[in-house]
C-alpha cells in the first residue's frame, strides 16, 4: 500500500511540471491574441469590415465555436436536432457570436488589461483578466480544453456569467415552447442577443 501510495506521488510530481508548462502556454497564447486585438482597434481609419475579418482570423483558431454551440444546447436538445439541424445551428450560433464579440469589440480598444495567473483543472485551463474600462471593470475567466488541435476556448465569463450557460438558458426557453425550427428562426432575426 506504501509503495502505490509512493507510487501515484511520484507520477503527480511529475505531472505537475508538465501542467505549469502547459498553464504559462494557454495564458501566453490568450495574451499574444488580446495584444493582437487590441493593436488592430487602435486602426482607427481601417476599414471595419476588414478589421473585424482579421479579428476573427486572430481569435477564430483558439474557438472552438462547435462545441461551444452544442454545450449553449446541452446534452438532451443538440440530441434532439436531426445533423442538418446541427449543422445549420452552429453556423446561425457562430454569425449571432462573431456579430456580438465583434460589435462590443471597439469598447476595448482603449483599455487596461491585467492578467491573473492561470488555474489548471483536469484537462482544462482557466485563465482570469481584469479589463479596466472608462465605464467599470470586468472580471473575465477564459475556459480552454485540450483539444486535438491544440488548446481552445468553449466558454467566457464576464463578472461571474457564463456566455454558454446565458445562451442555454435563452435556448432551452424557445426549445420547451417550440422546435429546433423555432429555434432557428428565432436565432436568424437580426435583433436577437
Amino acid at each position: 500500500m506504501k509503495r502505490v501510495f509512493l507510487t501515484a506521488l511520484c507520477l503527480l510530481c511529475l505531472a505537475l511540471p508538465v501542467m505549469a508548462n502547459e498553464t504559462a502556454m494557454v495564458e501566453s497564447l490568450l495574451k499574444e491574441k488580446i495584444e493582437a486585438v487590441l493593436e488592430l482597434l487602435q486602426e482607427k481609419e481601417m476599414d471595419i469590415q476588414v478589421r473585424n475579418n482579421k479579428i476573427m482570423d486572430i481569435v477564430g483558431p483558439i474557438i472552438d465555436f462547435r462545441l461551444m454551440a452544442k454545450l449553449t444546447l446541452g446534452k438532451a436538445n443538440w440530441g434532439k436536432l436531426s445533423e442538418q439541424q446541427q449543422n445549420e445551428f452552429v453556423d446561425v450560433f457562430v454569425k449571432r457570436l462573431e456579430k456580438s464579440y465583434l460589435d462590443k469589440s471597439s469598447m476595448y480598444c482603449c483599455v487596461d488589461i491585467f492578467y491573473n495567473p492561470a488555474v489548471a483543472q483536469g484537462n482544462k485551463i482557466y485563465v482570469p483578466i481584469e479589463v479596466e474600462t472608462k465605464d467599470k471593470p470586468l472580471s473575465m475567466l477564459y475556459k480552454f480544453y485540450s483539444s486535438d488541435d491544440g488548446w481552445k476556448a468553449y466558454d467566457v465569463e464576464v463578472n461571474g456569467v457564463s456566455l454558454i450557460k446565458s445562451y442555454q438558458a435563452q435556448f432551452s426557453e424557445v426549445l420547451k415552447n417550440g422546435t429546433a425550427e423555432d429555434l432557428l428562426t428565432e436565432l436568424k432575426k437580426p435583433d436577437v442577443k
